[in-house]
C-alpha cells in the first residue's frame, strides 16, 4: 500500500505529509531549547557567585559556527541538484555536509576533553587555583592492616564488591586474607561470592527466630586481616571520605591503615581571588605557595583598574564583571613570575595550555615549583575546601553548558545519520523516485537549519557574552 502525499502536496495544507511533521516537530523543540536559554538567562541572573565569563575557546566556538553555517550552505546546494537530477553533484553536497557534521563533533570533542582535563581547586579562603593536574590526585595510604565489608540481605543501593572497588588500588600484588574463622583466603570474585553467601545465610538464620519482620537483621559485617599490610594508592572517584587512619570506598568497605600523603601537586594556570574578602592577602600569596606571583596580581589588578577608569570614568568598576575578572583572576602563561607582568608578550589563555610532564620541576626560592609552562604548587589538603574538573559538578554555569551543548551534539549527531543514510542508503529512490528522495533530502535539511540556528543563539550566549 502507498502512503499518499509523499511527494504531491495535501489539497487541505498545500504541503507534502513530511513536510507538515517536521514543521510540527521544530515546533516542540523551540520550546524545548526555548525553555533551557530561558532557564539559563535565570540562574545567570540569579547567580550567587562570580557567573563564569570568557571561559571557553572563542577560537574553537567561531570554527564550528563557520563549519555549520557552511553545511546548512551544503545541504540546500544538495537538494537543488537533487532537483535538478545532478546526481553527482548531490551526493558531493551531501557529502560534505556529513563531512561538515564529523568535524563540529571532532572539535566539541577536543572542547570536552579541555574541560575534564582541567581542574578548579578551592581553598578554605574562598581563593580559587586553576590547573592541571599531570599524573591525577592520588590518596596514598599504609599499613593497611584490616578490610570491613558490609554486606546486606536484601538489595542496597550500596553493597560491598572488594573486587572491582578495592583490589583494583592495591600497590603491588594483592595479599592473602584471613577471615574470622581463620581461613586464608585469595581474595577474588569466587571467595568473595562464597564468602556473602556464608553471611547471608547467617542472617536468614538469625531472622527465623525473631517474630516481627522490624526486628530482623539486614546487614552484616565480613571482617578480613590481610596476611601482610599492605598499601593503596586511591584516585578521588574511588572512596566516600577517609582520615588519617581509614579510607570508605564507594561499596561501603572500610580499609583501616595510615595516611601517609594526600597532598595535591597543581600546575597552575590561574588564581581567582574575587571571593577574598582581602585579594592581597589570599593564601596563593603564602610562602609555601605562589608568593612571586603577588606583585604580578598587584601590578595587573592596578592595570585594568586605571584603564578602566581611562575609558569609563563614569561608570562603577565594581558593576563591570568584566572589570572584575580581568582585575581578581590572574592568568597565569609562564612559571617565571616577572614574564606575566602587564604588557608582557606571548600572554595567552590557559584553556589552551595541555598538561605537561610533571618531571624536572625544580623549587624556586619564592615557593612552589618552577619547569614547564607553569608553576606547580602542592597544596595540603587542610588548605583545599573543594576541587572539581570542569564539568557539570563544578558549578551551574558548566552543568548547563554541558546540558545545552551535549543535547544540542546529540541534534547533529542524529540528523548527520539521517543525512548519511539518504547518501549511501537511498541509490535506488534517486534513480526511480528522486521527487520523492527530495523531499526526503529537504525535510533533513530544515532539521539541520534549526540545528544551525541552535547553535547561533549558543554561540554568544555561552562563549562571547
Amino acid at each position: 500500500m502507498d502512503i499518499p502525499y509523499t511527494v504531491t502536496a495535501r489539497p487541505d495544507t498545500g504541503l507534502y505529509n513530511a513536510k507538515v511533521g517536521i514543521w510540527l516537530f521544530l515546533a516542540s523543540e523551540v520550546m524545548l531549547f526555548g525553555g533551557l536559554f530561558s532557564a539559563y538567562i535565570f540562574l545567570r541572573v540569579g547567580a550567587d557567585y562570580h557567573w563564569p565569563i570568557h571561559e571557553l575557546n572563542v577560537q574553537l566556538g567561531f570554527i564550528n559556527t563557520v563549519v555549520l553555517i557552511a553545511s546548512s550552505v551544503t545541504v540546500v546546494m544538495a537538494w537543488a541538484f537533487l532537483k535538478l537530477r545532478k546526481f553527482g553533484m548531490y551526493q558531493l553536497m551531501m557529502a560534505i555536509t556529513v563531512g561538515c557534521a564529523a568535524i563540529f563533533m571532532v572539535n566539541k570533542t577536543l572542547e570536552y576533553k579541555a574541560k575534564f582535563e582541567h581542574y578548579s581547586v578551592k581553598l578554605t579562603d574562598g581563593t580559587i587555583l586553576t590547573g592541571h593536574l599531570e599524573h591525577g590526585y592520588f590518596v596514598h595510604f599504609k599499613d593497611v592492616n584490616k578490610l570491613t565489608l558490609n554486606v546486606h540481605l536484601e538489595t542496597a543501593a550500596i553493597d560491598a564488591d572488594p573486587v572491582d572497588y578495592v583490589l583494583p588500588y592495591i600497590e603491588g600484588e594483592a595479599p592473602k586474607f584471613k577471615t574470622e574463622a581463620g581461613d586464608e583466603i585469595e581474595l577474588n570474585a569466587a571467595s568473595f561470592a562464597k564468602l556473602r553467601s556464608e553471611a547471608i545465610d547467617a542472617m536468614r538464620k538469625e531472622n527465623e527466630n525473631k517474630q516481627f519482620q522490624r526486628d530482623w537483621t539486614g546487614t552484616r559485617n565480613i571482617v578480613l586481616t590481610p596476611v601482610a599490610p599492605f598499601k593503596l594508592k586511591l584516585p578521588a572517584s574511588s572512596f566516600f571520605s577517609y582520615s588519617d587512619t581509614n579510607a570508605t570506598f564507594r561499596d561501603g568497605t572500610i580499609a583501616e591503615g595510615k595516611l601517609e600523603d594526600d597532598r595535591m601537586t597543581l600546575d597552575v594556570d590561574g588564581i581567582d581571588v574575587r571571593s577574598v574578602a582581602d585579594a592581597e592577602k589570599s593564601m596563593a600569596w603564602e610562602p609555601d605557595y605562589l608568593p612571586a606571583f603577588k606583585p604580578v596580581f598587584i601590578a595587573t589588578r592596578d592595570h585594568h583598574q586605571s584603564e578602566f577608569k581611562e575609558k569609563y570614568p563614569s561608570r562603577d568598576p565594581s558593576k563591570s564583571a568584566t572589570l572584575q575578572t580581568e582585575s581578581y583572576f590572574l592568568k597565569i602563561h609562564s612559571a617565571n613570575a616577572e614574564e606575566n607582568m602587564p604588557g608582557h608578550e606571548g600572554a595567552h589563555s590557559a584553556e589552551a595550555q595541555e598538561p605537561k610532564e610533571a618531571s624536572g620541576h625544580e623549587v624556586t626560592e619564592a615557593g612552589g615549583h618552577a619547569g614547564g609552562h607553569h608553576p606547580v604548587v602542592v597544596l595540603k589538603k587542610k588548605d583545599i575546601s573543594f576541587f572539581s574538573n570542569f564539568t557539570p559538578k563544578l558549578n551551574t554555569y558548566y552543568a548547563i553548558y554541558f546540558t545545552l551543548t551535549g543535547l544540542h551534539g546529540l541534534h547533529v549527531v542524529f540528523g548527520a545519520l539521517v543525512l548519511l543514510y539518504f547518501l549511501v542508503f537511498n541509490g535506488k529512490m534517486m534513480r526511480e523516485d528522486p521527487e520523492h528522495l527530495a523531499n526526503r533530502v529537504e525535510v533533513g535539511g530544515l532539521f539541520w537549519h534549526f540545528v544551525d540556528l541552535v547553535w547561533i543563539f549558543l554561540f554568544p550566549l555561552l562563549y562571547l557574552l
